[in-house]
């Protein structure tokens, strides 16, 4: 199985940058800063997982 060895780097510097670029727009937007955290959350957390398994997926 061909993996990515710097998978974990990756992952981390996406889950980051959307967590950054979200909360920003939700600030931009005068969303609620709970409603933007929890949002922001989830953003992040969904690109390290989709990160993860492209990483692992056999294309």
């Amino acid at each position: 199985m061909a993996t990515d060895p710097n998978r974990l780097v990756r992952a981390l510097v996406y889950a980051v940058f959307g967590f950054l670029v979200t909360l920003a727009v939700g600030v931009a937007f005068r969303v609620e800063m709970g409603i933007v955290l929890l949002q922001s959350a989830a953003v992040a957390l969904s690109m390290v997982l989709v990160t993860f398994l492209l990483a692992t997926a056999k294309l």
